[in-house]
């Protein structure tokens, strides 16, 4: 169940009359299920974007901290949703998509929220993008990692296990080599879901995320879906945004490791790869046995030996087709992982 609320913001109107038009046809969505410090410099960030302050949409997704009523003190006229619980990431972006649909935008576009705009012509240039790649479901532009100038790798491929397997010791020795992003504007596989602009039409034949992922993979499966009726992701290699990724939480114990590498399983056994499936699987579980037995205290052997437990477990579940449960942890069931981790994810 959700609240919606609006409160007026001052314009931000841009110059051209072209970008005008351009950007009336766009709603920007930013979810997030706590307050950090970044909050403010990424709503404030974005108001260079819109044309209203309703343009943009925030979800609370169910922070239990009245999120909304902080949004609406600093940004009036914000569109506000009220989530009851947490939807993780999925499930709260679905939540704001569904709003803009309603509102008739014919484009939406999904940004973190700890992430910050430096370049307020960017959502102008991706729907420039948009209208001239009339298939392109997904659009995506330039993102930094932390720092103006370091790029982000958005640019993915869908999991493989032979390539994961050939790449993930070169991966380690070399990552700039891994991280290289294309110079001109062209199709990719999938693109990672920290800032990417969705063409509604495209989202009525191929759906919303698929909130059993939660998070991690989902962008995958999404793009997946898209590419099976005909729709493409676009990269369009212009600066956008700088992703603020907190350092911490991605231990080899956390709950993002656990859903990525759960997602990762889901994901083959969705598409027809049970073979995949059941390497990937293998190969994860192996991995964590091995952290384990090299773990060099006690606290830490128990954090991966509790890691690797739940990674075999839904891993049973997974291959043996139960009926997805507690058992299969967010979003169906809770994350009873180590005290470090829950504190973080």
């Amino acid at each position: 169940m959700w609240v919606i609320g609006f409160a007026g913001n001052p314009v931000c109107a841009c110059t051209a009359k072209k970008e005008l038009f351009i950007v009336d046809r766009a709603a920007v969505v930013i979810a997030t299920h706590r307050y950090e410090p970044g909050l403010q410099r990424c709503l404030s960030s974005v108001l260079p974007l819109l044309r209203t302050g309703e343009d943009l949409i925030f979800v609370d997704n169910g922070s239990g901290q009245n999120l909304g009523s902080w949004v609406s003190d600093h940004y009036p006229r914000t569109t506000i949703l009220t989530l009851d619980r947490n939807n993780l990431f999925c499930g709260g972006y679905n939540a704001g998509i569904r709003l803009a649909l309603t509102q008739g935008y014919e484009f939406v576009l999904i940004l973190n929220a700890d992430t910050e705009v430096i370049a307020p012509n960017f959502l102008a240039r991706l729907l420039e993008a948009a209208h001239r790649r009339p298939r392109a479901a997904f659009i995506g532009p330039l993102v930094y990692h932390r720092t103006a100038g370091i790029v982000q790798r958005t640019c993915l491929s869908f999991p493989s296990v032979l390539h994961h397997a050939l790449t993930w010791f070169p991966w380690r020795v070399h990552k700039k080599h891994f991280e290289r992003q294309p110079a001109r504007e062209s199709e990719v596989e999938f693109l990672n879901g920290v800032c990417v602009l969705c063409r509604t039409a495209a989202l009525a034949e191929i759906g919303l995320m698929d909130e059993i992922f939660g998070g991690y993979v989902e962008d995958a499966d999404w793009s997946w879906r898209a590419r099976k009726k005909g729709w493409a992701s676009l990269f369009v290699p212009i600066p956008s945004i700088v992703h603020h990724e907190e350092p911490t939480g991605y231990e080899p114990y956390s709950l993002k490791t656990f859903l990525l590498k759960r997602n990762t399983v889901l994901w083959y056994l969705k598409v027809g790869r049970r073979t995949s499936a059941l390497g990937y699987a293998a190969a994860a579980l192996s991995l964590a046995w091995v952290r384990t037995a090299l773990a060099r205290s006690r606290k830490e052997r128990m954090e991966y030996r509790s890691f690797a437990d739940k990674l075999c477990k839904v891993y049973l579940g997974l291959l043996s087709r139960k009926a997805i449960g507690n058992w299969f942890g967010p979003p169906a069931g809770a994350w009873t992982g180590n005290i470090i981790a829950e504190k973080r994810g």
